[in-house]
């Protein structure tokens, strides 16, 4: 009966077999794509959210970069002697060069600086400007002295949104008369009546601070900008100009109210249905602020909404052409079916793992847990096996040689031996502890451990053991070394972010104990922070390297770095980052001694050392460098130096009979130190320039006394001797005679 009806009627097959399918399948992609669309938008409103919170944090980043770097500046400036003369001392004028030289080195380091000021009371010395120096009457940003006039609202350590007149106008063309700064403020002591006495005012151009905040967002109409404390603008967008009020914005009134570091809403923002995401920056109070029109997140999938139905009506009417015409050709591809189930069931597994270590990194990185139930829902939902009424503890581990594994390993490949090694500590954990593992950064895996009031926390010994059994078989199955850091066991996962951060910190102290290293704060204990810092040696470094002394620069630097090691990470950082302070000057005095160019860069150094592992490879960084400059300066000097010893005899010869003639003098028409260049002479010519100048003195005097009938006073003061004394005990050491004795001895013998 059935195969009759299919020969002669295959129609009722379709009627009666395929249009109900067909039918439901319909209803059901019409329902599904209602479904789908809410929860595209939905989606799209998360992409949008983690997009702009990442590149506000990003952004939030380089303001507090910038904020800590203005901070150090300031500090350091302040305890650099030459800063001291100039705000605590009266600075001759002849020395105004050497200290506009030294303020303007401190610009040059810091590319977002616009200005600095120094200002002591009555003087107020300024780079760049046109001559450096000004009193009160004379300055031109007269607005800075109603600030230093007014403690009372203008604190050290704040930062002041104004305009300051453009140094560069009339000068360039097209430079506006004024342009705007912020302007960061360091008092030392200040009088009763409020006033500052002493002040040093760094100026970051606003320019930098727009770049900063700029965004490569492929929605349009997006705006950033920055709020501070007071509902004020701190940065232009399209709509306000700096310093606009706007409390008067409801979103301005939440985000101020707000204790979180980030959140995000949909409300009206000037007018236009909205998307706001905003974030902390952790410094002066300053709100990073990203909107984003609603309709502009949405269109896309509107239109792709549109597109859908189209494809669907589309694909309904083809169905139903080839089904009337196939209908007694009845195919399901089953296995099609099941492998794209399977790829769909992967792709939801794959989903589920990348939220679960979303939610587990939100954990940790930031204070936000919500309400209890918030809590329990959220691990309950992802099932992360956790009770966050335990105890807790956590292990840090850092991928070695990370910069190697980067370049080694494609990023697919990378992920893979990173989940390889959680795998490793799972099994290793499995039945012992509850535990998660997270991937908090590219090189970084965090181990959250977890045990009951009944459990024992791990003793020393036994996470040591751990520890190092996590490292052998990392080493052997995925051929990976790891640091690992271990924090102190904690009972309130409220303080998880506090424990996290400070085992991050830990865990810079890689860098001190090499690679592989188990890092605990019991550990390092012992390394206190009353450290004074060796400048008698760092003068000597300096002196070595202006010298031409690398094996004893080599020494001396590894002898520092070395000290500085036995202390806190943060002790090193700061000895590394001033001895490259003092590298840079030696080798710029060494490029204009010996006219050599040396490759060293301190912006690209300073990078540097924010991502080398350990001492080892900076102790070698600097020994290539020191090599090098050996090499180079071997080179050239040969040739140099006597080029220049050439230039000091001519000129010796020429005005051997100037009484004033001296080292100093010599040293000054060719352009180098006199000790440099006393001790450079001496040792090329084996006798000083002094006994060199006294020795063509007196061979032109012996000369006048022979072949002349002046007198011994007129001989001595041509030959440029002041001295009458001085002359005799010379003359009569060269040839065992007084002037008139020798005078006396040619004539009998002629």
């Amino acid at each position: 009966m059935f195969k009759q009806l299919v020969l002669k009627n295959p129609f009722q097959l379709f009627l009666t077999i395929s249009l109900p399918f067909l039918l439901s399948v319909v209803v059901l992609l019409f329902v599904q794509s209602s479904i789908l669309k809410q929860n595209f938008e939905d989606f799209a409103l998360q992409m949008i959210y983690n997009q702009q919170k990442t590149e506000l944090q990003n952004t939030s980043r380089n303001v507090q970069s910038m904020a800590d770097s203005v901070r150090s500046l300031a500090i350091t400036a302040f305890f650099d002697d030459k800063i001291k003369d100039l705000l605590y001392s009266d600075v001759a004028a002849e020395d105004y060069v050497k200290y506009q030289t030294k303020i303007e080195s401190y610009k040059n380091i810091y590319p977002f600086l616009q200005s600095i000021y120094i200002y002591n009371g009555q003087t107020i010395y300024s780079v760049p400007s046109e001559s450096f120096v000004y009193n009160r009457a004379t300055f031109a940003d007269k607005g800075i002295f109603q600030i230093l006039d007014d403690i009372k609202n203008n604190r050290s350590h704040s930062i002041v949104l104004r305009k300051i007149p453009n140094v560069m106008s009339g000068i360039s063309t097209g430079a506006p008369s004024e342009i705007n700064v912020y302007s960061y403020l360091f008092f030392d002591t200040q009088l009763q009546n409020g006033k500052v006495d002493e002040a040093l005012i760094l100026n970051i151009s606003e320019d930098w601070i727009k770049r900063s905040i700029s965004t490569s967002h492929q929605l349009n109409d997006n705006r950033m900008f920055i709020l501070d404390s007071n509902g004020r603008m701190m940065s232009r967008d399209p709509n306000h100009p700096l310093l606009s009020d706007m409390n008067g914005s409801e979103y301005t009134r939440i985000i101020n109210s707000s204790k979180g570091m980030s959140g995000s809403m949909r409300m009206d923002a000037d007018g236009v249905d909205s998307f706001i995401t905003y974030t902390d920056t952790g410094v002066f109070g300053w709100k990073l602020v990203s909107v984003t029109p609603y309709t502009k997140i949405v269109q896309e999938i509107e239109s792709m909404k549109k597109k859908t139905y189209l494809l669907m009506l589309i694909f309904l009417t083809l169905s139903m052409l080839i089904m009337f015409y196939f209908s007694r050709r009845l195919y399901v591809p089953v296995k099609l079916v099941i492998q794209n189930y399977r790829s769909l069931e992967m792709e939801k597994k794959d989903e589920f793992y990348n939220r679960k270590q979303e939610c587990l990194r939100k954990l940790v990185q930031t204070n936000d847990f919500g309400s209890a139930h918030f809590l329990h829902s959220a691990f309950h939902k992802y099932r992360i096996a956790i009770d966050p009424a335990g105890s807790f503890l956590l292990l840090l581990l850092k991928i070695d040689h990370f910069s190697e594994f980067c370049s080694k390993y494609r990023s697919r490949d990378r992920g893979l031996l990173k989940f390889g090694m959680m795998n490793i500590v799972s099994e290793l954990l499995s039945g012992v502890y509850n535990h998660e593992c997270i991937e908090v950064e590219d090189d970084q895996i965090l181990v959250w451990i977890n045990f009951n009031e009944r459990e024992e926390p791990p003793g020393q010994e036994q996470l040591f053991a751990l520890v190092q059994e996590i490292q052998q078989k990392v080493s052997k199955y995925l051929s990976l070394s790891v640091s690992v850091t271990i924090s102190e066991p904690f009972e309130t996962i409220s303080n998880l972010n506090f424990h996290y951060l400070k085992l991050l910190d830990l865990s810079y102290y890689r860098m001190i104990l090499g690679h592989q290293a188990i890092i605990t704060e019991s550990s390092i204990s012992n390394r206190n922070e009353d450290f004074k810092y060796p400048q008698d040696k760092e003068k000597e470094l300096t002196d070595a390297l202006i010298q031409g002394r690398f094996q004893e620069a080599d020494r001396l630097l590894m002898g520092m770095i070395g000290h500085a090691s036995s202390y806190s990470y943060t002790v090193l950082n700061s000895v590394l980052i001033r001895l490259l302070l003092s590298i840079r000057y030696a080798l710029e005095l060494l490029e204009a001694n010996h006219s050599i160019k040396v490759n060293f860069n301190f912006h690209s150094y300073l990078n540097k050392l924010q991502t080398i592992e350990t001492l080892d490879k900076i102790k070698s960084d600097f020994h290539e460098l020191f090599e090098h400059l050996a090499q180079e300066l071997e080179s050239k000097k040969d040739l140099k130096y006597k080029n220049l010893l050439e230039d000091v005899s001519r000129i010796i010869q020429r005005d051997f009979a100037n009484p004033a003639l001296s080292l100093d003098t010599v040293a000054g028409e060719v352009g180098f130190s006199s000790s440099y260049l006393g001790k450079l002479f001496k040792k090329h010519l084996l006798i000083s320039v002094n006994d060199y100048i006294n020795q063509v003195r007196l061979t032109h005097a012996t000369e006048l006394i022979a072949t002349t009938n002046e007198t011994i006073l007129d001989v001595m003061q041509q030959s440029g001797f002041s001295s009458r004394s001085h002359f005799f005990t010379l003359f009569k050491k060269e040839h065992g005679l007084t002037p008139v004795q020798y005078r006396n001895l040619v004539k009998k013998s002629g």
